[in-house]
C-alpha cells in the first residue's frame, strides 16, 4: 500500500491520488506563496502553471490578482478533476483553463503567457530539460518564469537543494534564459529553492 501511495505523489491517480493531493496541497502552501511572492504579478496577465496539483496556488493567485487568467497543465487526470471542481466559478467564467499532458509534449501557443511557474514537480519531469525547451517557446519574450523545488525524498537535505537549484539554473541559462536569481528559504522540512529567470528578448 505504501509503495502505491508514494508512486501517486509524482502523477496521483483514483482514490490514493487524491489523498495525496490534499497532502501535497497542505505542504506546499508556504512555498507557493513565496514562489508568487517572486513573480511580481501584474494585472491582465497571462499566467501558465505547470504541475498544478489540486488548483491550491491558482485560487490563491485569482484571490490576490482578479484581473489575471490562468493556464494550467498536470499529467494527472485525477488532479485536473480536483482542480477543476475547486476551481468552478473560475473555470466556467473562462478564467482559468486546464489541461492532462506533460511539460515536453503539451502543445502551447508560442510567445502567449507573461508568467509560468513551477512548484515542486520539475525534477520529476521525464525530461526536465526538454519540457523547459517546450514551455519557453509559450513565454513572451521577456516573461518571467519561477520553479520551485524542494527535495521530499527520504535522502533530502540542503545539499540536495542546492544541486536542484545549479541543475535548474543550467537549464535555464540553456533555454534562452537572462537575470536567473536563484533564492532559498527555508521551509520545513528541507530548504527550498527557487530559480526565477527572465525570457531573452529577441
Amino acid at each position: 500500500m505504501f509503495s502505491a501511495f508514494k508512486k501517486n505523489f509524482s502523477k496521483p491517480k483514483g482514490f490514493f491520488g487524491i489523498i495525496a493531493g490534499k497532502i501535497m496541497a497542505w505542504e506546499n502552501q508556504t512555498i507557493n506563496k513565496w514562489t508568487i511572492s517572486r513573480l511580481k504579478i501584474k494585472r491582465g496577465d497571462t499566467i501558465l502553471e505547470i504541475g498544478f496539483g489540486p488548483g491550491s496556488s491558482m485560487g490563491y493567485m485569482l484571490k490576490q490578482y482578479p484581473q489575471i487568467k490562468i493556464d494550467g497543465v498536470d499529467v494527472s487526470d485525477t488532479m485536473k478533476e480536483q482542480a477543476e471542481k475547486h476551481l468552478e466559478a473560475y473555470v466556467e467564467a473562462g478564467k482559468v483553463n486546464l489541461i492532462t499532458a506533460d511539460a515536453e509534449n503539451v502543445d502551447l501557443y508560442h510567445d502567449y503567457y507573461d508568467i509560468i511557474l513551477s512548484v515542486n514537480n520539475y525534477t520529476i519531469w521525464d525530461n526536465p530539460r526538454k519540457g523547459l525547451e517546450n514551455i519557453t517557446s509559450a513565454l513572451k519574450p521577456g516573461g518571467t518564469i519561477a520553479i520551485t523545488m524542494q527535495p521530499r525524498e527520504e535522502d533530502a537535505s540542503a545539499e540536495k537543494t542546492k544541486m536542484f537549484g545549479r541543475q535548474i539554473q543550467e537549464d535555464m541559462s540553456a533555454c534562452g534564459y537572462e537575470n536567473i536569481k536563484v533564492g532559498y528559504k527555508k521551509v520545513r522540512p528541507e530548504l527550498t529553492v527557487c530559480v526565477t529567470g527572465r525570457k531573452r528578448k529577441i
